[in-house]
C-alpha cells in the first residue's frame, strides 16, 4: 500500500498574509514625518518594478517593502562614506602617533641628559667625600697653629674693671700672679701684651670682661696656671678670679660639642685630660684611652663601657671655619659730606656737630 496522496489546493494568499496588523514592521519603527516619506514613495512609483514571471505563484508570494524600512536602508552608509569615514580616521590616528614618537624622542633626550647629570653628580659627590677627611685633618693643623700662638697665653676671668689705664692692669695682674706664686707683688713680670677681652665694655651691673694677658716667658706662665690648679678658689679684692689657657674658639666649639661626653665622665668619677691638638685621653686599667677623630669614638667608648648614644656626631671643624651663609648684611655708615674748597667756612661752622 502506497502513501496517501494530500489533495491539491489552489494558490492564492494565506490568512495571516491577510492582516496587515500582524505582517507589517512598522510597529517596531521610529514614525517617520510624511515630508520625508513622500520623496522616497515617489522614487519608488518612479523606479520600475523588478521584473518576474507572470505566473500566478510568484506574484502570491512577492513581499511588499514597507516605506520606512526602505527609508532605513537608503539612510545606511555607503562604501565611499565608510572609506572616507575610515580614511580620516586613519589620518587622525597617524597624526596622534607622530606627536606621540616625538614627545617619546624627547623623553628619551631628558632621559639620557638626567643620567648624564646624575653620574656627574656622584662623580662629584665621591671626590667631595674623599676630601671631606683632607679638610678635616687640615683645620685640625690650622687650629692646632693657631693654639701654639696663644701658648703663652693666660685668660683671667672675673677680674673687676677698675683700672683706668692698660698701665694699671699691668699692676693689679703683678699683684695677682705674684701672689698665686707667693713672691714679692713688686716683683717684675715681663708681659708681651695684655688687654680686656676685645668687645664694648658692658653696663655696671654686667659681669667684667675677661682679661687676656701674653707673658713673655713660657716656663713662668706655666708655673702661674700650675699654682692657679694647686689652689680651689683664687680671691683677688674680694673677687672670685679663674684662670684659664687662652684657647682657639674652634677649640672652645669643639669642647662645647663634647659636652655630653665629658658630663658622662664626670658622672662616672673618671678623670680625663684634654690633648693638644685637639684630643680627650683617660686612663683606664688596660692603659691610656685616646680620642682625637670620629674613627676613635666606637672604641672609646666601648673601652669606658658608654652607650653608643652617648655622643652622636664628632665636631666638624669644616663647618666652624665655613663662611656663615644668610648673615644680615652690615649696616653702612653714612658718607660724610664733603664740602667744596671755594666754600667759606669760619671755624665754628666746621666743628658744629
Amino acid at each position: 500500500m502506497g502513501k496517501p496522496r494530500k489533495p491539491p489546493t489552489t494558490p492564492g494568499p494565506s490568512e495571516s498574509a491577510g492582516d496587515p496588523q500582524n505582517c507589517s514592521i512598522r510597529q517596531f519603527l521610529t514614525p517617520i514625518p510624511d515630508s520625508v516619506l513622500a520623496p522616497s514613495w515617489d522614487k519608488m512609483v518612479a523606479t520600475p518594478a523588478f521584473s518576474a514571471p507572470s505566473s500566478p505563484t510568484h506574484a502570491a508570494d512577492t513581499w511588499a517593502m514597507p516605506l520606512e524600512l526602505h527609508h532605513l536602508l537608503s539612510s545606511l552608509s555607503t562604501k565611499t562614506d565608510l572609506a572616507a569615514s575610515t580614511s580620516s580616521l586613519q589620518e587622525s590616528l597617524l597624526t596622534e602617533i607622530r606627536g606621540l614618537r616625538k614627545e617619546l624622542g624627547s623623553l628619551q633626550h631628558v632621559k639620557t641628559a638626567q643620567a648624564r647629570h646624575t653620574e656627574i653628580t656622584t662623580s662629584h659627590t665621591n671626590a667631595l667625600q674623599s676630601q671631606h677627611p683632607i679638610l678635616q685633618t687640615m683645620t685640625r693643623h690650622l687650629e692646632d697653629l693657631e693654639n701654639r700662638g696663644r701658648r703663652n697665653n693666660i685668660r683671667v676671668r672675673g677680674l673687676p674693671e677698675l683700672e683706668q689705664s692698660p698701665s694699671d692692669l699691668k699692676r693689679t695682674l703683678l699683684c695677682l700672679f705674684n701672689g698665686l706664686l707667693q713672691r714679692d707683688s713688686d716683683t717684675d713680670i715681663e708681659f708681651e701684651r695684655l688687654h680686656r677681652a676685645l668687645r664694648p665694655k658692658g653696663p655696671p651691673e654686667a659681669p667684667p670682661r675677661d682679661v687676656v694677658c701674653c707673658l713673655l716667658r713660657h716656663p713662668l706662665k706655666e708655673d702661674i696656671m700650675e699654682a692657679a690648679r694647686a689652689s680651689r678658689t683664687v680671691m683677688f679684692e674680694d673677687a672670685s678670679i679663674s684662670l684659664y689657657q687662652d684657647l682657639s674658639p674652634a677649640t672652645l666649639q669643639s669642647r662645647r660639642l663634647l659636652r655630653p661626653l665629658t658630663a658622662a665622665l664626670q658622672e662616672r668619677r673618671i678623670v680625663y685630660k684634654w690633648l693638644f691638638p685637639f684630643g680627650l685621653q683617660v686612663h683606664t686599667e688596660n692603659g691610656p684611652a685616646i680620642l682625637r677623630s670620629e674613627l676613635d669614638l666606637p672604641v672609646f667608648l666601648e673601652a669606658l663601657s658608654l652607650p653608643k648614644d652617648t655622643i652622636l656626631a664628632w665636631p666638624d671643624l669644616t663647618s666652624m671655619y665655613a663662611p656663615s651663609f644668610g648673615a644680615p648684611p652690615r649696616s653702612q655708615r653714612p658718607r660724610r659730606r664733603r664740602y667744596s674748597s671755594t666754600r667759606n667756612t669760619t671755624p665754628h661752622d666746621s666743628q658744629d656737630g
